[in-house]
This record gives structure tokens, sequence and C-alpha cells, in this order.
């Protein structure tokens, strides 16, 4: 049987491969880039009330290609819009694959950013289209800026039928810049604004607060968002879409993507059903991860004083610069044999290969000791390989 080349399999990277042999003869890792709220107690039991009291009403099913009225009404009211301008989805993922069938056509392309988390482009490979990639560059301390140059040539391809924005980005930190939508909007362009980071600052000091591209009216735009992120509970499974820009451009999209929703009908009943009370739960949950996450900034800021840790001003992740010790899968494999901790090469997200990346959300006290082996561990091998 011949599968789609589309949907194949790559090879095994090493650090992987190593891994899995690790633990599979009862070596204990731990992950320095585990971004699973529910392994750090972050998860909120009552989230579990609000489902039970909400389980009663669905033994009715009244299926809608957009979700229940009431569930978009509360999004609306949190978020802004009206709740004709939502479809919910059942996953950030699942928007995206609904969003490159609306816009794309096998052998269109849609702009991506880079550095950036390698989910997006595999999605739009699966449904045949390619990435063109638009960079952001690192400048110390002040952080990640668009190369507006990068964009402008992203968008010079024909083919180009979307630009993917992240705000912030995932594992940069870097809010979206107004240059990116001046750009977007100067070429008529639909924007993809994946916004489930957003409200997760990581800094009070920033001169320009960020703004959400949702709600965008000079340009199509379409804006993720979901339950994953906003009530750490990447197991309800609720995402949504919330669409914005020129009602000319508005009509026709909106259609198409009732008949994509409708044919998916993919959404969660109890969570949709649920979600007015599950967003009471919304800004607590922010509170919560947010505090984690400047803890544990705090923390490896004061145990790295020499090592540069780039300048992140939201998001789950921080990114750690260490000596060029040796080769990235050689360092990663040492990690994991000689100190029992798993990382990410910066590679993995088109990053130098010396540049880590390293989730924010572990326990504290769980945090600072994994901090303190990498560090330990990290002098080790470069006095040995110096």
């Amino acid at each position: 049987m011949s599968l789609a080349r589309r949907c194949a399999l790559g090879d095994v990277n090493p650090i992987a491969r190593r891994r899995e042999e690790l633990l599979g003869v009862g070596i204990e890792l731990t992950d320095m880039t585990d971004t699973n709220p529910t392994h750090h107690g972050l998860f909120d039991p009552q989230i579990l009330e609000v489902l039970d009291r909400h389980l009663p009403r669905i033994g009715r099913y009244e299926p809608t290609p957009r979700g229940p009225w009431p569930a978009r009404a509360a999004l609306a009211d949190r978020f802004g819009g009206d709740p004709e301008d939502y479809w919910l989805t059942a996953s950030t993922s699942e928007a995206y694959s609904w969003l490159f069938s609306l816009l794309g056509d096998p052998g269109d392309c849609v702009a991506i950013p880079s550095p950036g988390y390698p989910l997006i482009e595999p999605i739009a490979i699966q449904h045949a289209l390619s990435a063109a990639n638009y960079r952001t560059l690192y400048a110390h301390p002040t952080g990640w800026e668009l190369d507006t140059d990068s964009l402008t040539a992203a968008l010079s391809k024909n083919t180009v039928r979307a630009v993917v924005a992240v705000n912030p980005n995932n594992p940069t930190g870097a809010y979206v810049d107004d240059a990116l939508l001046a750009t977007v909007a100067n070429r008529s362009v639909p924007l993809i604004a994946d916004e489930v980071f957003f409200p997760f600052h990581l800094r009070e000091d920033m001169d320009h607060p960020p703004q959400r591209l949702s709600g965008t009216e000079a340009t199509l735009t379409f804006s993720l968002d979901g339950l994953s992120k906003l009530l750490a509970a990447p197991q309800l499974k609720l995402g949504w879409i919330r669409l914005s820009g020129p009602i000319t451009e508005r009509e026709a999209a909106e259609q198409t993507l009732d008949q994509i929703a409708d044919r998916y009908l993919s959404v969660n009943a109890l969570t949709a059903q649920a979600l007015p009370d599950l967003l009471t739960l919304a800004d607590s949950s922010i509170n919560r991860v947010t505090t984690r996450l400047r803890t544990n900034l705090t923390t490896i800021q004061e145990l790295f004083p020499h090592l540069r840790i780039r300048t992140s001003y939201g998001g789950w992740m921080v990114l750690l610069d260490i000596p060029p010790i040796m080769e990235a899968d050689s360092l990663c494999i040492a990690l994991m044999e000689r100190a029992g901790l798993s990382v990410h090469p910066g590679y993995f997200y088109d990053l130098e290969d010396s540049t880590l990346a390293i989730s924010l959300l572990p326990q504290p006290a769980q945090f600072s000791e994994a901090c303190q082996r990498l560090l330990a561990a990290v002098t080790v091998l470069a006095d040995e390989y110096r």
C-alpha cells in the first residue's frame, strides 16, 4: 500500500531515539521542555465541578457549525466582537487545518515565522501547502524584531495565501509589532493570528503593552485561541476562531468556513455547553500560571548570570544560550546520560544549535533543582571539551 507523501513520517532524530532507549531501560529523565500544565500542578479542580454541573445538559444533541450560541456570546463578551464572529473548534491545531483548507489550494503557500514552534509547517504540508519562512532577528537585550525584508520576500511569492503570526511567538516570547501588520495590510493578504499565549506576560516593564491582533479591521484576520493555555487544561480540547476585517471579504469566508465546520462538527458538546462558566475561571488561571512563569524566569536568571538568557516578553518558554561545547545532538544526549536532563536544541526551532529551549512551567523547587543540574553538567562538559 502506498501512502500520501505529504503525510510521510520523517526520520527519528538521534536525541529522541536515545531518549526512548534510556526510558526503556528505566532511566529517569527530567524533561526541561515539558509544557503540559497538568504535569506541574496548574490544573484548577474547579473545572471538574463546572463540567459536572453541565453534564445533564448534553443528553440532547443540537449541532451547529459555529458552536452553541451561548458559548460564542461568552467569547464575544470576553474578547470583543459579535457572537457571529466566532467558530468553535476542537483545538487550535484543528483551526489551522480548517483555515488552510479555506485559504489555500494544493501547491499554494503560507508564510510562517522563524524561529518558531515546529507545528504549523507540518499541518500546512498535510494540506498540500508549502511554507515560506519570514524571520525575526534577536538583538540583546531588547529582544526580537521582525526582519521586514524577509517578510516582504516571502510575500513576493504569488502563491502565498496567508501570513501566520504567533502573538507572542513560541518559543521566542516576542509579541507581534506594527511592522508586520503594516506589511500584511499593504499586500492585502489574510492574517492568521495565533494568540493562545497572549495573556501570559513575563515582564511588567514593557514600553508598549502588547495588543491583540483580533478585531483588526484593515486586514481579513482569523484569530485563534483556546482553553488549552487559557485554563491550563489541554485535555478539554476546545479552541476558537474569531473573524474580523473588511465586510466585503468576510462574507465569502464566513459561508465557506460554515461549510467546513459543518463537515467536521468536532467540538465536544460538554465543554462547549460549559464554556460560559469555564471562562469565569480564566483570570485566576492566568494569574496562577503567570506567577509560576515569572518566578521560574527569575530563578534561571539568578542561576545563569554569566550566560545569555534571551529577552522574552510572553509565553511559557525561555531560551538559554550556552557555550558551543559540542555538536547539538551530542550535547543533548550527554545531558541525558550524565545529568538525567532532557532538553531541546535550538535547531528544533530554527535557532542556533547552542540555544536551549526550556519550559517555565514546572514547580519552582523542581525547576531550580533541574537548572542547577544543568549548570553543573554544562560546566563539566565545557571543561572536558575545552
